[in-house]
Formats: C-alpha cells, structure tokens, sequence
C-alpha cells in the first residue's frame, strides 16, 4: 500500500486538493487509510458538488466503512454533461485517489490486478468460499448471473450462499463492481 500511494501521488497529486494529498502521503508512510481521511474525502467531494449548485448528494453504506454515491434523476443532456465534468473535477480534487487506497484496503490489500481473481481472494478471506475457488470460476459465475433474473433463486449461479450476497457485495464493491439496489434513494440534483 505504501508503494501504491506513492505511485497515486507521482501521478495524481498536481490534481489532488491539499487534504487528500495530505491522507495520501500519510498513507504512503504508514501503508494504512483511516476511514477518517476516507470519509473525509467524501465529505470534501459532497460539499464540492453542492458548492457547484447541485441539491444533493447521498451515500449509501456498501459495508465495511465503503460508500458509493446513489443514482441520479437524468436531466438534460446539458445538465448530465455538465455534471459529468463536475464530478470529475471533485472526484479528483478530494477523493478519488484516498477512496481507491481505502477500496483496497478492504478488499484488495495484496493489490491483485486481475478483477475476477481480486474479489475471489477477498471472497475466500472472507470464508464466503472455499480456499479452492478461483478468479475464472467467479468470472464464469459473473458472467452466468448478467443472464439470472435475480428473483430466481433456483438459478443462484454463485459458489457463495444468496444469504451472504451483502457481505459478497464489500468484495466486489471494493474491486470496482457496483451492484445498485432498488431500495437506495435517487439523488435530486437539480
């Protein structure tokens, strides 16, 4: 971990706020993010956009301390666009880099870089798995439920029991997988 925020800062600390810059290089030291300079880059990234005139912005808790912004109402395309650039700009600013650091602290500490292969290590640290399971056996089973309607709990084409899918949900969160849920709130942004 240490290494890798090296790494972000080489690359992104001319684009970093002061605050992330600061978390990063505290990272880069101790090799740990505190869900404090997480969150604090979240909070800095919130009320940027809210600064710009958006209404709001709503988390949600993906699970152990990990938060993903919910969707938004469309508007026009002009407004999307202007949105997108928007939370770009913020994203870079206060918690893009600390909020990569902290996702895989929690689910990808060895730093994996193939995705499928990342969130089946998580899974079996998790004990959601056996020790067996593979990266190509969670892409297989990734693939298999883009094709399961998900009320079909007979076709449940996961080694892991339907019943652990949230805590499965932190792995794939913390590897770039964002699984949205009817229940979250929609954001009202203009």
């Amino acid at each position: 971990m240490q290494d890798f925020a090296k790494i972000i800062l080489k690359e992104n600390g001319s684009v970093m706020g002061d605050v992330q810059k600061a978390a990063v290089e505290r990272v880069a030291k101790t090799g740990k993010v505190s869900i404090a300079d997480y969150e604090t880059g979240l909070s800095g990234y919130r009320q940027c956009l809210l600064d710009k005139g958006y209404k709001e912005i709503i988390f949600v808790d993906m699970g152990n301390g990990m938060k993903a912004e919910t969707s938004h109402k469309e508007g026009t395309e002009e407004q999307e666009e202007r949105y997108s650039a928007d939370s770009i700009s913020c994203f870079s600013t206060h918690s893009g880099s600390i909020s990569a650091l902290y996702e895989y602290q929690v689910g990808n500490p060895s730093l994996i870089k193939d995705h499928y292969q990342a969130v089946a290590e998580c899974l079996k640290q998790r004990g959601l798995v056996e020790s067996s399971y593979t990266g190509k056996q969670y892409k297989k089973e990734s693939e298999a439920a883009a094709t399961v309607e998900s009320n079909e709990s007979d076709n449940w084409p996961f080694s892991y029991d339907k019943s652990d899918q949230t805590e499965a949900n932190i792995c794939k969160y913390a590897n770039g997988e964002t699984e949205t849920d009817e229940s979250w709130p929609i954001e009202q942004l203009w």
